[in-house]
């Protein structure tokens, strides 16, 4: 299986070297999408690592592991073992997924009394926005995942943030599903902020409209657009890219 490259997501996680990562939403497909990515990502340039699936919540769906399997072309279904608890030996040649430890009472009390005792090559966490089981726990990469349009969506870390694209068939760079004379105009709007600084829709408008020869009312419905795509966002008149 060739190697599987999410490029602004790598940049974001700071992967391969960032290896314990928790993965925060409140919308439960999104974060089965992203658990089972990261399952065929890791099987991707690791080779046959066992992998572990702790699911808390018990709300993992199989299909979701095995369309994933499939876009990506990963043996997921044959390297993983599934379990409720984290009540047993996880040593450093097996990749550990978890998944909604903060379901209830009881499972946080299971998470935080074993999380410690874990060597695991890889510890993806996957749980809701307030993650209550996270609250104790150090040496963690968080990402919070919000909705920006119907597939596209913001990761925000602690330094940095990409949009994505989250569908059944995984998760693709948001450049990968832009028109190529969409991906232009993208470009040039991040190149203008990065030296001008944030950018207002006036600002926007005048750049696209004179850097591609058209007036201002086909600029505007250009960035609108954008917008639609989930490339931009604008927030009190400022292009938030």
């Amino acid at each position: 299986m060739e190697k599987l490259n999410i490029h602004s997501l790598e940049k974001l996680i700071s992967w391969p070297q960032n290896r314990r990562i928790a993965f925060l939403s409140d919308i439960e497909w999104v974060k089965q999408i992203i658990q089972a990515v990261m399952m065929a990502k890791i099987l991707s340039e690791i080779g046959n690592i066992k992998i572990i699936l702790v699911d808390y919540s018990k709300t993992f769906l199989p299909e979701v592991l095995e369309n994933v399997e499939k876009e990506y072309g990963a043996s997921i279904m044959e390297n993983i073992l599934i379990s409720n608890s984290l009540k047993f030996n996880v040593s450093n040649k097996v990749s550990l997924h978890i998944h909604n430890p903060s379901a209830n009472e009881k499972t946080i009390h299971d998470f935080r009394e074993n999380i410690f005792k874990v060597s695991s090559l890889f510890t993806i966490i996957t749980d809701n926005k307030s993650s209550r089981a996270l609250r104790q726990v150090r040496g963690l990469l968080k990402v919070y995942c919000s909705r920006v349009s119907q597939n596209v969506f913001m990761f925000k870390a602690i330094l940095d943030k990409a949009m994505l694209e989250v569908s059944s068939r995984g998760i693709r760079d948001i450049y990968s599903i832009l028109p190529e004379g969409l991906r232009k105009i993208l470009r040039l709007l991040r190149e203008a902020s990065i030296e001008y600084g944030p950018l207002t829709v006036s600002d926007a408008v005048t750049i696209i409209s004179h850097s591609i020869g058209v007036k201002r009312n086909v600029a505007h419905k250009i960035l609108v657009k954008l917008t639609k795509y989930g490339a931009i966002k604008i927030e009190k008149n400022i292009i938030v890219i």
